[in-house]
């Protein structure tokens, strides 16, 4: 009488697998940064034919039992080690940035897109943008500049996407740090997803600022400057952070007008009562000199999920 030799299929499963991820690696199919998170997780194979002998002929579908165990043991370590790694600042890459603006520009636009990365922006030297790029190994960010035949100009800084699936390498958050040129009027846009924005912009010439961020505190100074290519009492743009606190410096000669939208969180805005009135009705701070001051600005204000601060550099 023969004896039927019990075999286990996880095996056949495991050499099926491992022959499909070579033939889908070979024939281009398999993303660099999937094959680099399967190396990473090869180790979690000898989790699993260790608990597959462990349970066999203990306990009903051992070896699914012992699938599922890696399954888990795989996700903990991928998800600690991406954790980890993103709250990290990384200086892998140093790009520097550096822009000549013709003396003849009468207004530059400044369009600023970040991913994982804080953002730092004061005034510099006139006729010229400079800064750096610090980031992770795969991050750069792409520069250009358009100038137009009505002496105006367009500065881009695009951070480019990672991979959809990044390289435990490539994960960390980023620095942008720039100093824009005194002189000539600016209009700045800056749209990041998660990231610190800190814009002092004393010094310069501001006509427009627009900062939408995901996540992040916001820090901005205004400067000191009537805007001239705008109507009285226009809106000069909207200052957002869906997660985060944001703190407005303006200074004492500048009367401003602050709509705001708070959301659902709750927190009054903190301002100084003697320089700032709070209007109930339409959600408004506003200055107590903003029918007398020789500079006023109007901005709108959005912070869902944040405090919002008002103060006067001292």
């Amino acid at each position: 009488m023969s004896i039927r030799r019990k075999t286990n299929p996880l095996f056949g499963l495991i050499i099926l697998a491992a022959a499909l991820i070579v033939l889908a690696r070979t024939l281009g199919l398999l993303p660099e940064t999937v094959f680099d998170l399967i190396l990473r997780a090869a180790p979690v194979l000898l989790v699993l034919v260790g608990a597959a002998f462990l349970l066999q002929d203990r306990l009903p579908f051992s070896g699914l039992i012992a699938l599922l165990l890696s399954a888990v043991v795989v996700a903990v370590i991928g998800l600690t080690a991406y954790s980890t790694r993103e709250g990290q600042t990384r200086e892998d890459t140093r790009q520097p940035i550096e822009q000549a603006i013709a003396p003849e520009i009468t207004l530059l636009r400044i369009r600023i897109s970040a991913l994982a990365t804080g953002v730092d922006i004061l005034s510099g030297e006139a006729g010229r943008v400079t800064g750096e790029f610090l980031g992770s190994v795969d991050n750069r960010v792409d520069v250009r500049y358009e100038q137009l035949g009505d002496n105006s100009a367009t500065l881009t800084l695009r951070e480019t996407e990672p991979d959809e699936f990044p390289r435990l390498e490539a994960v960390g958050r980023g620095t942008l740090r720039l100093t824009l040129p005194v002189g000539v009027p600016l209009d700045v846009e800056l749209l990041g997803q998660d990231g610190g924005v800190v814009l002092n912009m004393s010094g310069t010439s501001l006509e427009r600022l627009n900062v939408n961020t995901r996540r992040g505190e916001v820090v901005v100074t205004l400067p000191e400057y009537e805007p001239l290519f705008s109507e009285q009492n226009e809106l000069l743009g909207t200052l957002t952070t869906q997660q985060g606190d944001l703190t407005l410096f303006i200074p004492a000669t500048v009367a401003a007008r602050l709509e705001l939208d708070r959301g659902n969180s709750g927190f009054d805005p903190q301002h100084d009562p003697n320089v700032y009135n709070y209007l109930v009705v339409g959600d408004v701070l506003e200055s107590r000199e903003i029918n007398t001051a020789a500079i006023t600005v109007r901005y709108a204000v959005v912070v869902p999920a944040g405090r919002i601060r008002v103060e006067v550099p001292g």
